[in-house]
């Protein structure tokens, strides 16, 4: 014979662990849409303090124009946004440093880029090819021409999975006097 009060208390254990099932799903979806806006809110306090630090004189001895500071951008073409530190190195150099941010609350350091000159990188897709590059420029030493007044060269890297690869190279147009 069957216990009707047995299966009573089984379909109402189904059902209480179902409805706890959906609950733990939904704050799962919750704790991850938290944790994506995460690198965006760090990247964001990153730029107000740098921004903070920017007194006059620390704004006249930076190039005029220069980007440096925080980006949180997709550099390495997942989908998914890296976030990209740049900053002065030495006398006229720029140094980029990108993390991939993980969903345990971390950043991780993928990859680095340095040139001698004090431009900056800039992020985007410039050869027109659907895919994220950086852009940034060198001295075209070949001129042998002091670094002052020598030609620059722009530059295009891609991140390849592993390492940020130069896939582009071009000489700058000559700069038109008077």
């Amino acid at each position: 014979m069957i216990d009707p009060v047995g299966i009573a208390g089984i379909v109402i254990g189904l059902g209480i662990a179902l409805w706890q099932n959906r609950k733990a799903v939904r704050a799962e979806a919750d704790l991850n849409s938290a944790m994506d806006a995460v690198p965006g809110r760090v990247a964001d306090a990153l730029k107000t303090i740098i921004s903070a630090g920017n007194t006059p004189e620390v704004k006249a001895a930076q190039p005029e124009g220069w980007p440096g500071g925080v980006e949180y951008v997709d550099v390495d073409g997942d989908g998914k946004k890296e976030l990209a530190v740049q900053y002065p190195a030495g006398a006229h150099g720029s140094q980029l440093k990108v993390f991939k941010w993980s969903h345990h609350g971390d950043f991780a350091e993928i990859g680095h880029l340095g040139v001698g000159t004090p431009v900056g990188f800039d992020f985007g897709d410039f050869d027109g090819d659907g895919k994220p590059e950086i852009r940034t420029e060198e001295t075209d030493w070949s001129a042998g021409l002091p670094y002052v007044t020598a030609p620059r060269m722009t530059l295009l890297y891609r991140w390849n999975g592993s390492d940020f690869v130069e896939v582009s190279r071009r000489k700058n147009p000559e700069p038109e006097t008077a």
